[in-house]
């Protein structure tokens, strides 16, 4: 029985030590995220300024945003 409860409290460790590796490399990506896309925003803006109700505009900012999004590794 001893050695029953030492596997399984061995695995509720694994277990727990992997989701709290999982969940802080989540946090890393997210903040790499909100890093770039505060970046390619800017560069949208940039780029395309107040586009007020033209379409071109906006659909160019949107595709300046897009490519930044994706020259830096990630989805728009």
């Amino acid at each position: 029985m001893n050695t029953a409860k030492a596997g399984v409290l061995t695995l509720t460790t694994c277990l727990a030590v992997t989701s709290y590796v999982c969940d802080a490399a989540a946090q890393t990506r997210s903040k790499q995220r909100e890093v770039v896309m505060e970046k390619c925003i800017a560069r949208a803006h940039r780029e395309y300024p107040d586009p007020g109700e033209s379409q071109t505009f906006s659909a160019g900012r949107v595709a300046t945003y897009k490519a930044c999004m994706a020259e830096n590794g990630q989805d728009p």
